[in-house]
């Protein structure tokens, strides 16, 4: 069994507990590591920390919750019993996580490996090993190296005494290049202020897939300004997410009271919320994205838009803006599982772009119109989308 042993043995300078526990994106450092040890293989993660935090034992709870298991030690005495000598044990210094690339080599890794840089000022953040080398605090080793540190003093660090045992036994190392470092192949966060720094600097980097025109150059620059900002608050996941269920719940309330125009922009306001709810999570681990808010909001949305065409439209035309307005959900639903044609993701509709369009339109008296124009541009985006993959099979 591969067990994966996490350091929380460095306290924050500034109070706030263990490093590992600082915050990072909508979670904390922890829940990273965490991640990167599943990534890794790991079917057990282990927490080393010499100090019983009170937010320590509620956070493993909660993994415990979400069917991990995991385990708090103080020592090495602690540890030995929950590993055997077959075991793999993949260790991760204070505030340390890899990245995609030395997750990948370690996921396939069945011999005991540390990885290392150059011993250079730059890394002065790493252990050094010798005249050569850092350490990244990123390892494999044997569990049957426990019992050759199993009776250090309880205030040595295990991280190291393992490293010191691995090394004297001639334990492979791989070197990450400088170029590698600088593309993240490993992250050092020792304190609140670098991790808040690597955040934001992830949020301007990240590719967000199939961005229509709106979203691309309005609603996604704006919400990554904000979502650094929201990382901060607490909670704010969850206030967002109410948020966007209110402004359907009252959209629908406004077409009850025939006000079509206030029901299409809060409507909008929600979808807008929905998409920054789900941007907050973009980063998070495991399962705290919420699977409910979306299709809670879409059904609360259906039925205001399905009340605005019964309240606004004359008798005789009601059968056939019902049907338009029947056409127009299924063809958002078929925009959604047409193949991906890069070429046309600018012009892809989603439920933000669709509103925006109906709340213009109700803002000067053609909400019909609305949905004719609508339905006719998601007919257009499925029959060209078809089109192009069609071709494209042909010519394959």
């Amino acid at each position: 069994m591969r067990l994966a042993l996490i350091s929380l043995s460095i306290e924050d300078e500034a109070g706030h507990g263990p490093v590992g526990m600082l915050p990072l994106f909508d979670g904390n450092i922890v829940d990273k590591q965490v991640e990167s040890a599943q990534n890794m293989g790991a079917k057990k993660i282990i927490l080393l920390s010499p100090i019983m935090h009170a937010g320590l034992w509620r956070y493993a709870d909660g993994l415990k919750v979400r069917n991990i298991d995991i385990e708090i030690v103080r020592d090495a005495g602690d540890l030995i019993q929950y590993a055997s000598p077959q075991d793999d044990l993949l260790f991760m210094s204070d505030g340390v996580f890899p990245g995609e690339s030395i997750e990948q080599a370690l996921r396939k890794q069945r011999d005991e490996l540390i990885y290392v840089v150059a011993n250079d000022e730059i890394y002065s953040g790493f252990e050094r090993i010798d005249l050569s080398h850092r350490w990244l605090g990123i390892a494999l080793f044997k569990a049957s190296r426990l019992e050759e540190i199993s009776q250090i003093p309880e205030d040595w660090d295990i991280g190291s005494a393992l490293l010191r045992t691995a090394v004297q036994s001639g334990c492979d190392r791989t070197l990450v290049s400088d170029a590698d470092m600088q593309k993240y192949a490993t992250v050092l966060l020792p304190d609140a202020q670098t991790s808040a720094e690597y955040a934001k600097g992830q949020v301007d980097n990240v590719h967000i897939p199939r961005q229509n025109f709106f979203d691309r150059y309005i609603s996604w620059p704006l919400m990554r300004r904000a979502i650094p900002l929201l990382w901060e608050a607490p909670d704010a996941k969850k206030y967002i997410s109410a948020a966007s269920l209110a402004c359907a719940a009252i959209a629908v309330g406004f077409s009850i009271i025939v006000w079509p125009v206030a029901s299409l922009a809060f409507l909008f306001l929600g979808a807008l919320s929905l998409l920054l709810h789900s941007r907050i999570s973009i980063f998070s681990f495991g399962n705290g994205k919420s699977r409910l808010t979306g299709p809670i909001f879409y059904l609360l949305g259906a039925a205001a838009l399905t009340v605005n065409v019964v309240q606004n439209a004359h008798p005789e035309v009601l059968a056939a803006e019902l049907t338009i307005l029947v056409i127009l959900f299924c063809l958002l639903w078929a925009v959604r599982t047409v193949p991906d044609i890069a070429a046309l993701n600018w012009i892809k509709p989603d439920s933000v772009l669709i509103l925006g369009i109906l709340l213009v339109a109700s803002l000067f008296g053609y909400l019909a119109i609305g949905f004719y124009v609508c339905a006719l541009f998601c007919a257009v985006y499925v029959a060209i989308a078809h089109s192009r993959r069609f071709t494209a099979d042909s010519q394959g």
